[in-house]
Order: structure tokens, then sequence, then C-alpha cells
């Protein structure tokens, strides 16, 4: 699992590869380069924070190999679905984002959850062209191989996942 800290030298508790004898090393992309196959990130619902939850995912893409476009449209979707949490989960304004993502084989899945209130069931399908929003979800799945949006009264979960070009052309 890949934890950003963003101080140096700060102990998390948390143990090394070294001290866990028995655990699966993390994939290798090249000779001496070790590249976390996944990542997770809890923040507050902030729009500054999921800003900087944005910034540690592109760090952690920018070690796996993965073509430009999709990196962007990754980052893109996936900011869509913070910003999403940020500026509607919490209508009273207190609540926490969880950003997880995961290689696994070709693919990169990137799920984005929430404790909110849920995504009204009345949502429009298509943005307004006078609105100020409703473009986000649409964006997505149209960056996005494949979306799921699971949403209740105890939070949303958003799933994204991502194959590489040359499989969605064959696709």
């Amino acid at each position: 699992m890949y934890r950003h800290t963003p101080e140096t030298g700060v102990d998390t508790g948390e143990s090394t590869d070294t001290d866990q004898a028995g655990t699966t090393a993390p994939e290798r992309f090249g000779v001496g380069t070790v590249v976390a196959s996944t990542f997770e990130e809890l923040a507050p619902a902030l729009p500054n924070e999921m800003a900087g939850l944005r910034r540690k995912l592109i760090e952690w893409l920018g070690e796996l190999e993965l073509d430009p476009d999709s990196k962007h449209d990754i980052t893109l979707a996936t900011y869509e679905a913070l910003a999403n949490v940020a500026a509607h989960a919490y209508p009273d304004g207190h609540g926490w984002a969880r950003l997880q993502a995961r290689r696994e084989g070709d693919a990169v899945t990137v799920t984005v959850t929430d404790t909110g209130c849920g995504i009204p069931a009345t949502r429009p399908r298509v943005a307004g062209l006078r609105t100020s929003g409703g473009r986000g979800l649409l964006l997505i799945d149209q960056v996005a191989d494949k979306t799921d949006i699971d949403t209740g009264e105890s939070g949303t979960t958003v799933r994204m996942t991502w194959r590489p070009p040359a499989l969605r052309d064959a696709g």
C-alpha cells in the first residue's frame, strides 16, 4: 500500500517491507524500481484537501508505466469525484473522503468513498446549459472505461476503471 507522508523523518508507526516476513513484494517495473500497486489516503472533505489528494494521486500515477492520456483521464475523473464529495456529500460541512487506487494486471481502478448524504435519485441525466454543476458524473462516465456508483443515505462510492489504450481499442 502506498501512503504518502508529507514530512520527512516522521515516524508513522508502520512497519517496513523488511519487517514483514512473508508479505508479497510490490510490483517491479524496472531494475531497482519498486512501485506500490495500491494507494490509499483519507482526508477531510474540503476543497483544499481534495486538491492535496489529487496531487498525491498524480505522484503515485507518475510511478506507474501508463500512457500520458490515461494518467490525465484518471486524474481528471478522480478529481471530479473528489470535488463532488467536497461540494455535495456533507451539507453540514463535516466529513471525510477516502481515495483508493489499485493497479491489477493492466487495469487501474480508483475508488472515491464518502459517508455523506448520497446522490439524490432525481439527479439530472443531462447537465443543463445554464447550471453551475451537474457535469462531473457525466465527465467521469466519458473518460473511464467502466464506472460503478453505489449511493444511499450512508454515503457514496464511485469506482472507476481504466484499461490500457490497446485493450480499449480492441474492445
